[in-house]
């Protein structure tokens, strides 16, 4: 039987919805959590009630529900993005489906023929298909996954893989977050594995030459940074970059070997930015993001095609817009420009064709890189790190994807009495954690896309937006019952209370990191829209914006009227004093944007290896109050009282190579 659901067509016997321009193949839970709300139309169905019929009463989480309600809802947004609501929560009650079903009938016209009309029909018709099979280009997409086989199996992880055209596959290989990783070369051919020596405490990044006869890698730590290139026959490395004054560096070889395409920012409060290097001169070149285009993402992946001067870049532009650019790699002259609506974590280019495998999350697409024309491959089990692609004898193209799921639980830390509770835990990554009063907020990606959850009374519940939520920095008003937050440069206020969205001001202002400044009516927020970075003051009842720095911010409070703040590309703590700034602390690495506070008199941030230190603004002293535990992701919060700490730490990871083969 068919129903028709808010002009959704839902099939029960293919287990589909459609809109006739796309189909949505439902998996087991979503189907039988559809059937259910068929079947009980615009009724309030409980959590239990969902759980006796859904899950046959097994035992199950909270989590699993939401996530179950939240991939539904999804469901209907990819065909009706106005749907979004279809599905409602009513708090402390359970979940409605908030509209009519319909039994749908399709009762086509139906029209005759006489036998000339319906002859001259077929034959025009046989015509139009022979031209389309015979005359139109055979596009580069039409390669057929045939198998898929795991390439490692190792205790850890297997991250950050790279491929020569020859079948080789490099890698590194983790047990744990904490142990410093093995550098591996592996032949795709016989399966002979040859350890790499590099310095495994300092090595962070390799990649293998598209001959398969050199590798480069980047040795980094607090002192130094270099690029190396390493001629595997050899066995010798030499240096051919300092690059102490980049972080986050990434490489990608040019097809001809003669350069090298680095992605890497000046620090972890600014842009990735992609450059090319001569590796004979050492000249480098800054290919992309232009100043207008500086978003603290920027140009975040790349990959140069192995045998053509083609290299891609992906702009981030929001949580659910992408840009591929596809540049000349010789020449750097922009090809073609892609937008794609969503993020992406790994590209690779296909052997010889041009075209590109893109990952979404546990997704894996083939995008034209001429047209942008993208086809959906294959929907993995777990989360796609890195991508390589190469050829096995004979002519057999191969996908190469790392995958793990990293994971991360809400924990508290007592500062009476040193000690460690686990606030909530499960298989996702929970990250960025907010306390008010008991509650705990967090952003998570749970339900496949990264949402802002309220934990409360031990029971979690999502606050419902109409867009993805996205890993972004919230402020929680001194009243907790308001937070703010921004998107797209826009500043959205949500009322916890109520469950209501509004929009402060508009992406005009180029709004970054807000905060509540005196009170809930004023706004503090960071914007280059005046052409750097400087905080601006906003009054939710005048509705005016003021500039209230100018020589730099980007995230601050107010105490006792003064304005204390960090700058983006400086490290330091500040104060504004009569109109003039004045350094507070030297020792304030600029990673602090995330999650600074000042609680009454006291400033709490962080200092990477060493933890959380709290600086008396009165005595203007400093403690350190809690020594950083492995796998501390620096995002916590100092609850009011100042008693405990709310921090993210992540957990034990694995993950593999698969191999997938294609004809």
């Amino acid at each position: 039987m068919k129903y028709l659901i808010n002009g959704i067509i839902f099939d029960a016997e293919q287990r589909t919805l459609t809109d006739h321009t796309q189909v949505i193949q439902l998996e087991a839970k979503s189907y039988a959590l559809l059937m259910v709300f068929v079947t009980h139309p615009e009724q309030v169905l409980s959590r239990d009630r969902l759980i006796e019929l859904v899950w046959h009463g097994s035992v199950v989480s909270d989590g699993a529900v939401n996530k179950a309600i939240s991939k539904l809802r999804h469901h209907f947004v990819q065909l009706k993005p106005e749907a979004a609501d279809i599905i409602i929560t009513k708090p402390k009650f359970g979940y409605v489906l908030n509209c009519a079903v319909q039994v749908y009938e399709h009762k086509p016209n139906r029209r005759y023929l006489t036998s000339k009309v319906y002859l001259a029909a077929l034959l025009l018709l046989t015509l139009a298909v022979l031209l389309f099979v015979f005359l139109m280009p055979r596009p580069n997409t039409s390669a057929s996954l045939v198998n898929i086989e795991r390439v490692t199996a190792l205790d850890g992880i297997e991250t950050m893989i790279s491929a020569s055209r020859s079948a080789e596959l490099l890698f590194f290989s983790s047990t744990s977050s904490q142990s410093p990783p093995r550098l591996i070369l592996k032949s795709l051919d016989d399966g002979h594995t040859q350890p790499i020596s590099t310095d495994p405490d300092s090595t962070v990044f390799a990649s293998l030459s598209p001959s398969g006869d050199d590798i480069v890698w980047i040795e980094q730590d607090p002192l130094r940074c270099q690029i190396k290139r390493y001629h595997i026959a050899t066995a010798k490395p030499h240096v051919i970059y300092d690059c102490s004054a980049l972080q986050n560096i990434k490489l990608s070889w040019q097809n001809d070997e003669q350069a090298l395409f680095i992605r890497a920012r000046d620090n972890n409060a600014s842009p990735y930015v992609i450059y090319k290097l001569m590796i004979a001169t050492s000249a480098m070149q800054q290919l992309t993001l232009p100043l207008q285009h500086a978003h603290m993402k920027g140009d975040f992946l790349l990959a140069a095609h192995p045998s053509k001067p083609l290299l891609a870049f992906v702009r981030y532009i929001e949580s659910s817009l992408s840009e591929i650019h596809i540049v000349d790699s010789n020449s750097l002259k922009t090809l073609a420009v892609h937008t794609i609506d969503h993020t992406l974590n790994a590209i690779a280019w296909s052997t010889e064709q041009d075209t590109l495998f893109i990952a979404n999350h546990k997704a894996l697409y083939r995008l034209a890189a001429d047209t942008g024309a993208k086809q959906h491959i294959k929907q993995l089990s777990y989360p796609i790190e890195s991508i390589a692609v190469t050829k096995r004898e004979p002519n057999q193209q191969v996908v190469l994807i790392s995958q793990y799921h990293a994971s991360s639980k809400i924990q508290a830390y007592n500062l009476k009495d040193s000690n460690t509770k686990t606030l909530f835990s499960n298989a996702a990554l929970n990250r960025l954690p907010r306390s008010k009063s008991e509650d705990v907020f967090f952003i998570s990606d749970m339900d496949d896309q990264h949402t802002l959850w309220q934990y409360q009374n031990e029971q979690l519940s999502k606050l419902d937006m109409p867009f993805e939520f996205g890993f972004t920095r919230y402020d929680i008003a001194p009243t907790e019952n308001k937070l703010i937050f921004e998107k797209l440069g826009a500043v959205y206020e949500y009322d916890i209370s109520n469950a209501q969205l509004h929009t402060l001001f508009t992406t005009s202002h180029q709004a970054y990191a807000p905060s509540y400044a005196h009170s809930t009516n004023t706004v503090l927020y960071s914007s280059n829209k005046s052409g750097q970075w400087q905080l601006w003051l906003y009054d939710k009842k005048q509705q005016t914006h003021r500039q209230v720095t100018k020589k730099g911010g980007y995230s601050g409070y107010f105490y006792d009227e003064t304005l204390y703040f960090s700058k983006r590309d400086q490290a330091g703590l500040w104060k504004l004093a009569a109109g003039e700034e004045q350094l507070v602390l030297s020792d304030f690495s600029n990673i602090n944007w995330l999650n600074w506070q000042i609680l009454n008199k006291h400033v709490y941030f962080y200092r990477k290896g060493s933890g959380i230190w709290q600086y008396n603004l009165h005595t203007q002293t400093q403690k350190h109050i809690m020594t950083e535990p492995e796998g501390f992701l620096h995002q916590y919060h100092v609850q009011a009282d100042e008693q405990q700490i709310i921090f993210a730490q992540l957990q034990p990871m694995q993950g593999d190579i698969q191999m997938l083969t294609f004809e």
